[in-house]
Formats: structure tokens, C-alpha cells, sequence
């Protein structure tokens, strides 16, 4: 924490040597707490000049019956697609199947103040909150409320190992794609990966290397996109460019791959008979295109299921420690490889 940086919940929990929840009921003055526990968080709070937010001095339990279900505007736009969707709809088959109501709420990632205060105002009891690339700063932001928040996602390798979370093998997806170029017979591999720095990039891209390493195999050339299919067709074009003999390419996601496939398609190279694509999530993009392309599958739709019931054993038990959920990648074999 910085000189200037307001401490919050975690900074107190972390200071005590307790977990977040534990924190947050003895400075409450809940009953289940230990003597001893209640002095070291209090001390942990003077000592940091700790402040709760005045909305959130106590915590609830399941007071409203509702759970908040955290995603990026971009959704509403149309550029969140099924990485946004497909975990909303699977936590929200969860809570309705547990009579529980989810209130949908939005991140634009500019003012957070309004989201962060309706969050610690009572009207919910917990939160699941689906993370992008964009609302990557925002997991850091909810240390300060009572609260049970599980995420969709860890965007940050330093991702604060007191937040419980669930996510996809992304690195076990990256050795699915080489090994299924490798196994069609390609041996000039190249790669168009998501944005640099990106924990879930670099980790697929971290095991598509590891998976030509097994194979005595020698990485080709590699560009980075933003996930889109403009982006995928500029990074296609790079890597083309550099070496136009590449006969196998792993796309990092979906829409980089239908710009591959395009870029690919204009040069004449034909899919899989000159050079066998391979994609990431598995959505709709993958079976409709042309051909229809072989991707790994993120299980989206399990993501959220499993985000909304993790909160809800964090509401029946707020003490429980932290989780780190990761949730296997397969590959759907198609026309591409």
C-alpha cells in the first residue's frame, strides 16, 4: 500500500492475520468473533488509521435475497459477447434454482463511485463480478466492502490471493491448440496472441510454447491483438510477413482467427489444406465460419455457475477461506485442423 493510499478492509485483515470477513465482523462487534481476534483486527485498525465506509460498518446476512452480478458495459454495446453472457446466465440459472434474486449492475471502468456505494449500501448480499481486460483495476477497489465477492476471472497474475475466484485452465488451453497442430502434421507454427501482459494471453501462450518444446518443436513468429477479428487479421498479416511459409496458426481467440482465416483466404492459403487454424473459447464465431473452425473451449456458461455458488457457501459461511477455482479447457475438433 502506498504513504498516500486510504487502507481498506484487506490492508486491516492482511495487518491482523485474518481473513477479510473475519476483519470485517470484529469490527463490526458480531459475537462469533474471539476475544483475541477482535483485539488484533482493532489494533490493525488503529495502528493503519482504518475508516469504514459508513454504508458498510456491519455486515448483513442474506438480508435482501439478492446477489449482485458485476460486468462491463461493453456488454451492452455488443463487444462483450459470450465471454460477458455465457457466465451471467449460468450464475443466474444458480441463483434462481436457490430462490435467490441477481440485480445485474454495471462497470463502465471510468467513475466506479456509484457502483462501489450501491454495493455497500445493503441493497445486496453479496457480489459476482465478471472481469475483462477493461475492469482489471476493479477487483482492488472491493477490498473495502462486508460483503462476499467471488470473480469471473483472474486478469492479473498478482491478483490478490485473499479474493476467491474461478477461471479457466488457460494454460492447459495453449498446449490443447499446439498439440493439435502438431498432431495434424504442422511444424512452422505461429501465433497470433491476445494483448501482452494480459494474464490469460500469456498464459495460453505460455503453454502452446511449452507444448512445442515437448515436441522438440521450434516456436514461430508471434504478434499480439486485442481479441478482435481486426486485430486478428493485422497480427495474421504480421506473422504472414515474416514468415510466409507458416503452415499451423493458433489464434487466441475466436474473432482473431476469423481474421486470420480471412487475411489467410485473401492470400490464397487454404484452410486446412495449406494451413491448419486453431482458435480459444469456442463460440458461436467457431461453428459458423468458413470452414468451421477447430477452437478451445472456455466453459463459459460453468464460469459463472460455479462464481454464484461459491458466493452463495461464502454467505452461509462468511469465514470460509479463500478459493482458487480453475476449470478445465477442452477442444472441439472441426474443419480448421
Amino acid at each position: 500500500m502506498s504513504p498516500s493510499a486510504r487502507p481498506t478492509l484487506l490492508d486491516v485483515a492482511r495487518a491482523a492475520g485474518v481473513s477479510r470477513a473475519t476483519a470485517s465482523r470484529a469490527l463490526a462487534g458480531q459475537a462469533n468473533v474471539a476475544a483475541d481476534l477482535v483485539r488484533r483486527v482493532r489494533a490493525a485498525a488503529a495502528e493503519l488509521d482504518y475508516r469504514a465506509h459508513p454504508a458498510a460498518r456491519a455486515l448483513r446476512s442474506g438480508a435482501t435475497g439478492s446477489v449482485a452480478l458485476v460486468a462491463p458495459s461493453s456488454e451492452l454495446e455488443g463487444q462483450g459477447g459470450p465471454f460477458v453472457g455465457a457466465p451471467l446466465r449460468g450464475a443466474t440459472a444458480v441463483l434462481f434454482a436457490r430462490s435467490v434474486q441477481p440485480v445485474l449492475l454495471l462497470d463502465d471502468g471510468r467513475d466506479r463511485t456509484p457502483l462501489l456505494g450501491y454495493l455497500a449500501a445493503g441493497h445486496v448480499d453479496a457480489a459476482v463480478v465478471v472481469l475483462q481486460r477493461e475492469s482489471e483495476p476493479l477487483f482492488a477497489e472491493l477490498g473495502d466492502l462486508p460483503v462476499p465477492v467471488v470473480f469471473v476471472g483472474r486478469p492479473t497474475a498478482a491478483m490478490d490471493d485473499a479474493l476467491t475466484s474461478v477461471d479457466s485452465d488457460h494454460y492447459g488451453g495453449g498446449r490443447l491448440a499446439a498439440g493439435a497442430l502438431l498432431e495434424a502434421g504442422r511444424r512452422r507454427l505461429a501465433m497470433i496472441a491476445g494483448p501482452a501482459g494480459y494474464a490469460p494471453s500469456d498464459a495460453r501462450a505460455a503453454g502452446f510454447r511449452d507444448e512445442l518444446a515437448a515436441w522438440g518443436v521450434a516456436p514461430g513468429p508471434v504478434a499480439h491483438g486485442s481479441f478482435s477479428m481486426s486485430s486478428g487479421a493485422s497480427a495474421a498479416a504480421s506473422v504472414l510477413r515474416r514468415d510466409p511459409g507458416v503452415d499451423g496458426l493458433f489464434a487466441g481467440s475466436d474473432l482473431m482467427a476469423l481474421g486470420a482465416l480471412r487475411v489467410l483466404e485473401a492470400g490464397g492459403r487454404r484452410v486446412p489444406d495449406d494451413v491448419s487454424v486453431v482458435g480459444f473459447d469456442d463460440t458461436v464465431v467457431a461453428e459458423t465460419c468458413e470452414p468451421p473452425l477447430t477452437s478451445v473451449r472456455q466453459p463459459l456458461r460453468e464460469l459463472g455457475a460455479r462464481a454464484a455458488e461459491l458466493v452463495l457457501d461464502l454467505l452461509r459461511d462468511p469465514g470460509a477461506a479463500p478459493q482458487h477455482v480453475v476449470l478445465p479447457t477442452t477442444l472441439t475438433v472441426r474443419e480448421s485442423v
